[in-house]
């Protein structure tokens, strides 16, 4: 989608006697902007200007005291959140830097298939956040009369303009608010559509909102800076066994003699092992490091963290200079990596030590992280309370 640069440049509450929140709504297209359209056999289809009119004439819940004031942007044109990628990401993060002074939370509104995606991305190109952005969508089509796109979007409006915002980049559905890079899909088929499986909700809500205070990240200590290059060049393999070392082997050659490899990530088995018995398949992965080739290690795990030092196999790598990338979702891993990679002033040895360190709340540190099976009462006992964010 594009900018026009429509967004009324307004200072909030500029002698005009307000006291109602201002909120900035940026839809990009998505399943809740859908409706069944008959040029193309009925499949559902973005429809321009849907959301502008119902928030007009249907959300009677705007005109309460309590709500914000909402001004919404639609994109042109709408887009599957499939179609969306870094380009998109970075045209939200500038639409936000230029009016971070005119509003006081914003809210995303677009397709699940690859939000948590662009929630992480926008987690790591937002750096000094001080005001809410709420990522939100449907999994119901707004247009339809038990859509779930209501509740949704009043409740991402509320978290966007409250007294004491959670001022980062988040996802409320149905009724969780997660962390943005925490987050990842789980479900195509209900309501309960993204969980944040190593990090719990920073907030609950029902008769009223629960907020898990200890896990909100302090307050910002600068100015926003927005980042908006991201550095695709990398690669993500997820292992089954019997897997054949030659492909693996061939694409990093080509990858490194081209330039257009510059990341691997590896989702392994467990905690972080790989066949070990293969050397071919540990000498491949010697090999890419040497070639300057980032190789990170995640586990396939849904909930769990790698700990590659915890059994032969994950020495083994180690020893192959693999990085672990701790209890990192996918999507955090990979959109880390590109903008770590996109800031070009980190070498590929300062981006591998960056992994493991929390930048926006995105992993857990090392000493922080639960102990490996069978560790002892002392080892379990020394973690025990401790928590980074």
């Amino acid at each position: 989608p594009e900018s026009d640069f429509f967004i009324p440049q307004v200072k909030l509450h500029d002698g005009d006697g307000m006291k109602r929140k201002r909120v900035l709504v940026l839809c990009t297209g998505g399943t809740l902007t859908m409706a069944p359209d008959p040029e193309k056999g009925g499949s559902l289809s973005p429809v321009q200007g849907a959301l502008t009119e119902f928030m007009k004439k249907s959300m009677l819940e705007l005109q309460n005291e309590k709500m914000p004031d909402v001004v919404v942007h639609e994109y042109t044109p709408l887009l599957d959140s499939s179609d969306m990628g870094p380009p998109d990401w970075s045209l939200l993060a500038k639409d936000i830097k230029a009016n971070y002074l005119y509003f006081d939370g914003f809210v995303v509104l677009m397709g699940t298939d690859t939000m948590a995606y662009t929630a992480t991305a926008l987690s790591f190109m937002l750096e000094n956040l001080g005001k809410p952005v709420i990522f939100t969508g449907s999994q119901i089509p707004l247009a339809e009369p038990h859509t779930d796109a209501r509740q949704n979007l009043i409740m991402a409006l509320i978290f966007a303009a409250r007294d004491a915002p959670i001022s980062e980049v988040t996802i409320f559905f149905h009724d969780k608010l997660i962390r943005g890079c925490r987050s990842t899909k789980v479900n195509t088929g209900e309501l309960h559509a993204f969980d944040s499986p190593n990090l719990l909700p920073l907030a609950t809500t029902g008769i009223s909102i629960k907020e898990n205070e200890h896990l909100i990240l302090p307050p910002a200590r600068g100015v926003l800076r927005v980042h908006t290059r991201m550095d695709t060049r990398l690669l993500t393999i997820r292992l089954v066994p019997g897997f054949d070392d030659k492909i693996l082997r061939h694409m990093i050659r080509a990858g490194a003699e081209s330039g257009t490899l510059r990341a691997l990530v590896l989702q392994l088995y467990g905690t972080g092992n790989a066949p070990s018995v293969k050397e071919e398949f540990i000498e491949c992965l010697k090999e890419a490091t040497e070639l300057g080739i980032l190789v990170v290690a995640a586990t396939q795990c849904h909930i769990g963290s790698v700990m590659m030092g915890h059994y032969a196999t994950g020495r083994a790598l180690e020893r192959a200079g693999v990085v672990s990338s701790n209890d990192m979702t996918l999507e955090a891993t990979a959109c880390k990596i590109s903008y770590l990679m996109g800031r070009s002033d980190l070498s590929r040895d300062e981006i591998a030590d960056l992994m493991t360190v929390s930048m926006r709340g995105e992993v857990t540190h090392t000493d922080a992280l639960p102990p490996p099976p069978f560790s002892s009462a002392y080892q379990r006992g020394r973690l025990k309370g401790k928590y980074f964010y």
